[in-house]
């Protein structure tokens, strides 16, 4: 179900003069075929709710940036005459190609290459970053983005929870689990320290309004979602932080662990949650 939109003033933000933080390049390495099977898909409404919002014309391109095995590209691809679908990661391309030739999907071009440096040509009609415009140089892809986009085109952020974040006890047990492995195993420095504080003082919207877009506000879903023992580690390996190559040896005793501590928590097998869903809409100007 929708949520109430909040569209906060940008001119109510201070502006922020700090590094962005750095996401090293190769954190998804292996997750390619997790990834695809394991991670929740944005909620249909929402998609539609974004195609209708903008709204998307039919006739023309999407780009489908930092794309993962191709989450927002496949579901929008008979919405747009093309789809342009770019990660820096070459093994998430690759499967995502395999996938669209299986599938006989044909108006998807998949391109390996940074957000920041990747050679693209305009016009565009959307632009959107699912679960990873924080990982960017917000700024200059900010900036990248405004000049791909046809006038009054916009760009939307796409986001997902994650299953370990919540008050629910199998929620706390599954947080403490992946603390205490990333401990164990030496790589709480795969994510950048505090990066979540340095969005709040330097947020999205205010990224975008400073790269010339008109920032629409955020709208967000919920959408019931059950989970198991197998999916949880499943997710696990979509991770950039406890996927099997970070796990290297203990996949079978990170995978006991996880039953062990969870499995008093499931209601019939399985663990349910009100998962949220979001997007932020941003558009350029039409004069621009």
């Amino acid at each position: 179900m929708p949520l109430t939109p909040a569209v906060p003033a940008p001119s109510a933000i201070t502006p922020v003069m700090e590094p962005e933080p750095s996401f090293p390049t190769d954190l998804y390495r292996g997750t390619a075929p997790y990834y695809d099977q394991f991670r929740p898909a944005y909620p249909e409404a929402m998609l539609e709710d974004l195609c209708r919002r903008l709204p998307v014309s039919g006739t023309g391109r999407l780009l489908d940036l930092a794309c993962g095995t191709g989450q927002i590209a496949f579901p929008l691809a008979g919405r747009f005459a093309e789809v342009v679908a770019v990660d820096q990661e070459p093994e998430s391309v690759a499967f995502a190609q395999r996938k669209a030739e299986e599938g006989g999907v044909t108006n998807i071009g998949w391109l390996a290459g940074a957000a920041q440096t990747v050679e693209l040509e305009g016009p565009l009609e959307l632009v959107a970053v699912g679960n990873a415009f924080h990982r960017l140089d917000r700024p200059a892809v900010a900036r990248r983005m405004f000049s791909w986009l046809e006038p009054g085109g916009g760009v939307a952020l796409l986001w997902g929870g994650t299953p370990g974040r919540g008050s629910q006890l199998w929620q706390r047990a599954l947080s403490a689990l992946y603390e205490e492995w990333m401990a164990k195993l030496g790589v709480t420095d795969r994510v950048p320290a505090a990066w979540e504080e340095v969005i709040d003082r330097y947020p999205h919207e205010q990224v975008l309004a400073e790269a010339g877009f008109h920032y629409e506000g955020e709208f967000g879903f919920t959408v019931e979602l059950a989970w198991t023992v197998e999916s949880l580690a499943g997710f696990s390996y979509t991770t950039s932080f406890l996927n099997r190559e970070v796990l290297g040896g203990r996949v079978a005793e990170f995978e006991m662990d996880l039953a062990d501590r969870l499995g008093s928590c499931a209601e019939k097998g399985a663990f349910h949650e009100e998962a949220r869903f979001a997007y932020q809409l941003a558009r350029k100007p039409a004069a621009a």
